[in-house]
């Protein structure tokens, strides 16, 4: 019963950290009427701090309710709630279930490549922070101990990679936006990554010392 408490609190305190958030524009999405949001820097957050059955409900809620309050940067509809969800899960699978966890993250980063490059193949560059993801997870399957906080920086940035798949999917095949659109997102999704991966990194490290435990 206190697990299931505890679950349940990390759950709630991480989905309304997530909501909170989102209601703090940071950048403009091109391609639809709306903005990205300081939520960036949680889903990596959850990822790191969280397993990856609470990191996926975390993601869910904290998306779900976001949908509603913040209506300005759900840039999909109500798949925008996709974003946490796919960035939550995926990042924690990847930091807390070794190498399956990082193959999970690996496919799916492959996917969302693979779904931009078939509809937007005459600008290939948008994709490199995604590869960049992917080797740095390979690399782990061969170096298995890291300093924390390299660890975290790490995948902080294939979290924030993995929701952006996602977002890259939904741009191409649910807004159907043309290659010559990703031109000029590029410059503003390295910012939005860098926002994510930093923020998250020092958010985690500072949580990391005050619960140990999530990293014992």
């Amino acid at each position: 019963m206190r697990n299931n408490a505890l679950t349940a609190s990390r759950i709630g305190i991480f989905s309304s950290l997530y909501t909170a958030l989102s209601l703090i524009p940071i950048s403009a999405f091109i391609g639809a009427p709306s903005f990205l949001t300081l939520n960036l820097i949680v889903v990596p957050t959850i990822a790191i701090l969280l397993n990856p059955l609470e990191a996926f409900f975390a993601g869910l809620f904290g998306g779900t309710i976001a949908f509603y309050i913040a209506p300005f940067q759900a840039m999909f509809g109500s798949f925008t709630i996709l974003l946490p969800v796919a960035g939550s899960t995926f990042g924690s699978l990847a930091f807390h279930k070794g190498e399956g966890g990082a193959a999970a993250a690996l496919a799916f980063l492959a996917l969302s490549i693979f779904s931009y490059l078939i509809r937007n193949f005459p600008f290939p560059y948008f994709v490199a922070p995604h590869l960049a993801a992917m080797i740095v997870t390979l690399i782990t399957f061969f170096r298995k101990e890291y300093p924390l906080r390299l660890k975290i920086a790490i995948y902080a940035f294939v979290s924030t990679m993995c929701e952006q798949g996602a977002m890259m999917i939904l741009a191409v095949h649910l807004l159907g936006l043309p290659w010559q659109t990703f031109i000029g997102i590029l410059p503003l999704m390295i910012y939005e990554r860098l926002i994510g991966t930093v923020g998250a990194t020092v958010l985690s490290i500072s949580l990391a010392r005050a619960a140990p435990k999530y990293f014992s």
